[in-house]
């Protein structure tokens, strides 16, 4: 039942990612992971039932208060280095997840963690993506546009679930295949911070904090020297 709460939360973090604020999308999506990671863990030193039920609700309890204590210090902390820095970093800790031992339970956290913070790191450098942004929709059609991004970031997603799982079955008899696990569940991080977010700018139904950026300078222009219609 754990884990069941874990993949529905995650799931849920993606969706906040998309549409209401991609940097706490984010921060919830690695506080989960690295609960399920460690759930997984402590199960595999042989902590038996209900013991580890117990301990899975402690874990996530732990890794939930942590986040609320310390975010804003880390944050702080990580505003001093480079995105070079963050993506150095994502893949010494992901390649760390599955050193322990090369298992499904912790590969698939440790590919997935390696493929958001990658995407992330890309697109606050490159793409902008803005949760906020809706293209000046309001009401109606501004929840239109939510629901298209999840719906088109769901659908994608548990399209290649299923079909990365099916390659995965079929090379069970592979010695590199959790390696091979390990890269394909990272697409899947990928794609969410940063391959849906630039299929959504692209079909129009998000903005960029360019374009945010952009729309504050013209509005203190217009400000300051009137309407275009007076210049």
């Amino acid at each position: 039942m754990i884990f069941i709460f874990l993949n529905i939360a995650i799931m849920i973090f993606f969706c906040i990612y998309w549409c209401i604020n991609e940097k706490i999308g984010f921060q919830l999506s690695i506080v989960v992971l690295f609960s399920t990671w460690t759930t997984h863990f402590l199960n595999d030193i042989n902590l038996k039932f209900p013991i580890n039920i117990e301990i899975g609700w402690i874990v996530i309890a732990v890794f939930i208060c942590g986040y609320i204590l310390l975010r804003k210090k880390i944050e702080t902390l990580f505003l001093k280095c480079s995105y070079r820095v963050y993506m150095i970093l994502t893949a010494v800790v992901s390649f760390l997840l599955i050193i322990y031992h090369p298992h499904p339970y912790f590969v698939v956290p440790g590919g997935v963690l390696l493929g958001l913070g990658l995407g992330y790191c890309l697109n606050k450098r490159f793409i902008g993506f803005d949760a906020v942004n809706s293209l000046q929709r309001v009401g109606i059609k501004k929840y239109l546009t939510l629901l298209a991004r999840v719906a088109l970031g769901i659908l994608f997603l548990l399209l290649m679930v299923y079909r990365i799982e099916k390659i995965i079955y079929g090379m069970s008899e592979k010695q590199n295949i959790f390696l091979y696990g390990f890269l394909c569940y990272a697409l899947i991080g990928f794609w969410v911070t940063i391959a849906a977010p630039w299929l959504f700018i692209k079909l129009r139904l998000a903005g960029t904090v360019f374009d945010a950026a952009d729309s504050n300078i013209e509005k203190k222009s217009e400000h300051r020297y009137g309407s275009h219609w007076f210049r």
